[in-house]
């Protein structure tokens, strides 16, 4: 009912998505001022509210055109889109993470390419480069150079050139910024990762409107990983070894998410949206998918009603 106009999506469906993501960010505004919901140290909170109608929106159309046409999903579909614009609700002015997160897609693209190359040397050099380039920002992230392991064992292409490539791409970066420190005689800073600790929970206790919100993404969620494993081997090779380095991919932003902070939980949307546009997609119980979908719609109109609580 709700989910079927977004398979196979006439052009209007599109309209109505660029209508809905202008729709949806501005929601907060008939309760509270711009200056308070989109408040940035040092961007005007009209840029801020421009920049986040646009990135999320931009990033979800990317994302849903990245997993169709890499036969993840194949279904051509635009669930994946308003998934992500829903999931991603709690964050109105994170500027840093909506153009880091960008950036992440073209390092997930990447590592999505060296599939079927038993050298895939410019593939593993440029999703590792954009992490190098990226850690500058967010050192933890660096981590997820481990997914270039993963995808290599994955893909059977995990030979000593393809590690030294990815070592080549990971230290360009620094390479550069120390010469740039010697001609400029600057300090050289090592990137400062996160101590590890859990986080406090008492310090992140949800309001009503963010319980309802969250508990309906983690039922969501749940059940979405349920039906990714149960009917996992019915895809294609390339599907299955594409939602294996996904669930990697989650998998290692979680354990970022759990030891360094909400900082990552951003990040954290990208393969969780693949997941439940998968479930939302393909699953044959069409009533519960709905009624889900429905329930993910409303908790996430009221959480972003209320956001600047």
């Amino acid at each position: 009912m709700f989910l079927k106009p977004l398979i196979n999506p006439k052009p209007t469906i599109i309209l109505f998505f660029i209508v809905f993501a202008v729709v949806f960010s501005c929601i907060p505004l008939l309760q509270f001022p711009i200056q308070k919901v989109f408040y940035h140290e040092w961007v005007s909170p009209f840029i801020v509210l421009l920049l986040g109608i646009l990135i999320p929106s931009f990033y979800a159309l990317g994302l849903n055109n990245l997993i169709y046409e890499k036969n993840i999903i194949r279904k051509e579909n635009l669930i994946l889109g308003f998934v992500y614009l829903l999931i991603c609700t709690p964050f109105v002015n994170t500027l840093t993470e909506w153009f880091v997160s960008f950036f992440l897609l073209f390092f997930l693209n990447y590592i999505f390419e060296s599939y079927q190359k038993e050298y895939p040397f410019s593939q593993i050099f440029n999703a590792v480069f954009i992490l190098s380039i990226l850690s500058f920002i967010f050192p933890d992230l660096l981590y997820l150079t481990l997914l270039i392991i993963i995808s290599g064992i994955n893909y059977s292409n995990l030979k000593w050139r393809n590690v030294s490539v990815s070592c080549i791409g990971l230290i360009t970066p620094y390479f550069f910024y120390f010469l740039y420190t010697i001609l400029f005689e600057k300090a050289f800073v090592f990137p400062k990762f996160t101590h590890l600790q859990f986080i406090n929970l008492p310090e992140i206790l949800p309001s009503l409107p963010t319980l309802i919100w969250i508990s309906t993404l983690v039922i969501t969620s749940f059940i979405a990983f349920i039906e990714l494993f149960k009917w996992l081997y019915k895809k294609s090779i390339r599907s299955r070894k594409s939602f294996l380095i996904i669930f990697f991919y989650f998998l290692l932003l979680f354990i970022l998410l759990l030891f360094s902070g909400l900082q990552s939980w951003y990040f954290l949307m990208t393969p969780l949206c693949i997941v439940i546009g998968n479930y939302f997609t393909y699953t044959k119980n069409r009533k519960v998918a709905n009624l889900l979908f429905l329930l993910l719609v409303i908790s996430s109109f009221y959480y972003k009603y209320w956001i600047a609580l």
